[in-house]
């Protein structure tokens, strides 16, 4: 009777659910704000979930902030929430319009109602009278193609900050390598302590032209000072949860003059090196024989694409062959780029006996600083070539040139015992008795049957799954270990990451292990996904990253809310 009761109760809250229609909604925090100054803006989904699109909103630079959801009951009845937090930072001044949001539930689309906001100039407020504030430059705004300059995001803050979550411009037109050590140190402005936080990237444009790096954002909360009266005052900071204020930061666009690179001199060869290297080479030894071996040794090193150096043509004589060596490299990364040394080893041996002369070596580059082409050039090498004290034949062989020569005796010699003794005698040639047919016939069918099983074997066992059932099992392996219960919220969400990029790039048979929220989506539409599930699915992404990097505390309902979503997303994907 007990378990029936409880059924129906079920199925009456199910059907109160199902039959609440959901209603969408929008709101900021506020309706004026200042160009570059950041508004909350909250889409809310009462009785349900689904996917929100903000294609529509063309004034505002969009962050997400990710969502939440939460049930109560009341009277027997459910009700859901769920809602997803952005930041906008208007682009512009004047009346802007945040246009109605459409938001699908189970297939149907709803609409919010339109916001105005009124956006005016940001009032000249000096660098020392800001609590909080970001910078960004370039070391040289007018490089030449393939000059390695470098960016940097200052992060400049006089008060505590937490959950920064940094998104990078995006690079058009350059080669970008960010460093990994990010420093900070502290300044005083006008008087002011401040932490200033670097973020570098080296950048190398692949093209002539102006390029422009688009605005760098950085979302951090701010640690305000407590306000309350006491004896209530210290009581978050008491129980952990200190006042924050969410901010969204944007730097300023960058923009970059590239020059293109003259043409080269008429009779040099360019050697593609854009910065300033030099040249060293050495041969280990210049007196030879014959069929003797001597190495040389080429050093590029400098600062620029080193690591994009070729070989040098060595001028040889032709009575010499060369066998080059793989090169060895050498770069590092640091503030001032690319730079380090980059090592060619070609083998010379000489043919013939005779004086040789091998001539300079001539390497072309491109001096960034003296805006020109420059050579760079290694001396001269005289090299004295003995004839050999080998025997002649040794040495023929050697050039590849078969002669005729008698082999002595002691070239043929046994070097051991035979495993069978040999027959010396006449009975030696006697004929043994034939084998019957059936035997015979096996004899010659065995070996065609063990080489066919063999065959087969050796190609089950060999062969290999394709790179996208690989990341589908991986999806699968990482979305169970999220399931299981009593992991940390790190593992956790790592779990989560791990799923949902093995998912996606499963879908184009990719083998990597990290993906961005932006690369998610364009991946997506790329294989023929809808423009909005693909949002929704790079969305779910930002928000597992989001969490993961602010190292906050998930509930448990927010736990089973991310798992759900990912094990949909999953379905959809592998």
């Amino acid at each position: 009777m007990l378990k029936k009761s409880v059924i129906a109760m079920a199925v009456v809250l199910l059907t109160a659910t199902v039959a609440a229609a959901a209603s969408v909604r929008a709101v900021v925090d506020r309706n004026q704000a200042a160009v570059g100054e950041a508004l909350d803006l909250q889409v809310i989904i009462d009785g349900g979930d689904g996917d929100v699109d903000l294609s529509g909103i063309t004034d505002f630079r969009i962050a997400s902030r990710g969502s939440s959801s939460n049930f109560q009951m009341i009277n027997g009845s459910i009700s859901r929430k769920h809602i997803y937090d952005y930041s906008l930072i208007p682009l512009k001044t004047g009346s802007l319009t945040i246009p109605a949001i459409p938001v699908t539930i189970d297939g149907k689309v709803s609409y919010t109602s339109p916001i105005r906001i009124t956006v005016s100039k940001a009032p000249p407020v000096a660098g020392s009278r800001q609590d909080v504030y970001v910078t960004a430059a370039v070391s040289n705004p007018s490089p030449w193609v393939g000059q390695q300059i470098t960016y940097t995001f200052r992060l400049y803050n006089a008060v505590q900050v937490s959950d920064a979550k940094f998104q990078a411009p995006d690079f058009n037109g350059f080669n970008a390598q960010e460093l990994k050590d990010r420093h900070s140190h502290r300044t005083v402005i006008n008087g002011r302590e401040f932490i200033v936080t670097e973020v570098v990237y080296i950048l190398v444009p692949d093209k002539a032209g102006p390029l422009t790096v688009q605005p760098a954002t950085l979302q951090v909360g701010l640690v305000q000072q407590n306000s309350q009266p006491w004896p209530f005052s210290g009581m978050d900071a008491f129980f952990g949860q200190p006042a924050t204020t969410t901010r969204m930061l944007e730097t300023k666009p960058v923009a970059v003059n590239v020059r293109p690179l003259p043409p080269s001199p008429p009779g040099t060869s360019f050697s593609g090196l854009v910065g300033r290297f030099k040249m060293s080479a050495n041969l280990e030894k210049k007196n030879l024989q014959v069929g003797d071996s001597a190495t040389m040794t080429i050093t590029v090193s400098g600062s620029g694409n080193i690591m994009d150096a070729a070989a040098p043509a060595i001028p040889a004589p032709k009575e010499f062959k060369t066998y080059a060596d793989n090169p060895e490299v050498k770069v590092k990364k640091d503030v001032d780029g690319y730079s380090g040394s980059k090592v060619f080893r070609t083998a010379l041996v000489p043919v013939k006996a005779g004086q040789y002369r091998i001539d300079p070596i001539v390497l072309t580059y491109f001096d960034v600083h003296a805006g020109k082409y420059r050579n760079i050039s290694t001396a001269a090498m005289e090299i004295d070539v003995a004839p050999s004290k080998m025997a002649p034949t040794n040495i023929e062989v050697f050039r590849g040139t078969p002669a005729p020569a008698a082999a002595s005796k002691e070239q043929v010699k046994f070097t051991g015992r035979d495993i069978l003794p040999l027959k010396e005698g006449l009975d030696a040639l006697n004929s043994q008795r034939a084998l019957p047919p059936l035997w015979f016939g096996l004899l010659l069918v065995i070996p065609a049957l063990g080489f066919a099983v063999a065959r087969t074997v050796g190609q089950i066992a060999g062969r290999e799954d394709p790179p996208g059932r690989i990341m589908a099992d991986r999806a699968k392996a990482a979305l169970k270990k999220a399931g299981e219960a009593g992991g940390t919220d790190a593992d956790f969400l790592s779990s989560l990451y791990r799923a949902l990029v093995s998912a996606i790039l499963s879908s184009q048979g990719v083998i990597a292990t990290s993906l961005t929220w932006s690369e998610a989506k364009t991946r997506l539409v790329g294989i023929g996904w809808d423009e909005n599930d693909a949002a929704a699915i790079a969305r779910l992404l930002e928000e597992i990253e989001s969490f993961n990097y602010s190292g906050g505390t998930l509930n448990r309902e927010k736990r089973t809310d991310l798992l759900d979503r990912t094990r949909q997303a999953l379905r959809r994907l592998v």
